[in-house]
């Protein structure tokens, strides 16, 4: 049996690294991006062929939109206008009930889900890997069309990560948790760190597990600013529970850190909007 074609729009470091992985399987994968990004993905050879736009990848088998969450709901109102039947689109955004919702609209039964629980603080192609979806769950989202689910779980397997299945609901609550409030926490922590005159001054002292739970802020900020807005109410409930949870743990009652924050009652919208804003 003949593989899929497939194009991938976007070649940052999940779009790049999903070319990569694919042309090493032994699928046929075209690239489309700017044309800078398109000459270092041939020259690396992670691509078959390139091209400038996405209605010109339409021909292909399966198309994955691997661009940042507004670009692709955009992509995605284009394609409807020229999707022939058959053709299986997929993404990787890190929120699906936006572009689940917006498939539905649109009428693209063949549109389906799909979020790589993988990743690291880089950006763009020279970021990008083939081995970054090695044994990683990556969710797939139930569509209107069985045959096309089938499709992306497939290439899901071929470049070694696990399909799971999930509601777009379920997906965006869960990885409020999971995915989006570990990097606002991360931001914070930094902020905060580089806030105190003393702690600030002395950084360099600063112990693995300081790294540990701020490397995530050095990822793109404009593309998590995109992600938190579109699973806005998911990201509040998180970061008030989270809240809560420090709030039971203080170092002692009557403590001056208790009272502190007994005085000072954050909301989870206006945290989640001040460190965006750093």
């Amino acid at each position: 049996m003949n593989k899929p074609t497939v194009a991938v729009v976007g070649l940052g470091l999940i779009g790049g690294s999903l070319a990569r992985a694919l042309t090493r399987a032994g699928y046929g994968v075209i690239g489309v991006d700017r044309d800078s990004v398109r000459r270092r993905a041939v020259r690396a050879g992670a691509v078959a062929g390139t091209t400038g736009t996405v209605e010109a990848a339409a021909g292909v088998d399966v198309l994955v939109l691997a661009a940042p969450p507004e670009a692709n709901l955009r992509l995605l109102r284009r394609l409807a206008r020229v999707a022939r039947p058959g053709l299986v689109i997929t993404d990787v955004g890190s929120v699906k009930r936006p572009i689940v919702q917006e498939a539905a609209r649109l009428g693209l039964r063949g549109f389906v889900g799909g979020h790589p629980m993988a990743g690291t603080e880089g950006a763009g192609f020279l970021a990008s890997s083939p081995d970054l979806f090695l044994g990683r769950p990556w969710v797939v989202t139930p569509a209107g069309d069985p045959a096309a689910v089938r499709r992306v779980r497939g290439l899901v397997r071929a470049v070694g990560a696990r399909p799971v299945e999930l509601e777009a609901a379920v997906h965006d609550r869960a990885v409020a948790f999971l995915s989006h409030l570990p990097q606002v926490v991360a931001w914070a922590l930094a902020a905060a760190a580089r806030g105190d005159a003393e702690a600030g001054r002395w950084r360099s002292l600063a112990g693995p597990g300081f790294h540990d739970m701020t490397r995530l802020a050095r990822s793109p900020r404009r593309l998590w600013r995109e992600i938190l807005a579109q699973n806005d109410a998911a990201v509040s409930r998180a970061l008030g529970a989270f809240i809560r949870e420090l709030r039971r743990a203080p170092p002692g009652p009557g403590s001056r850190m208790t009272n502190e924050q007994g005085r000072r009652r954050a909301k989870p919208h206006s945290l989640r909007r001040e460190v965006m804003t750093r």
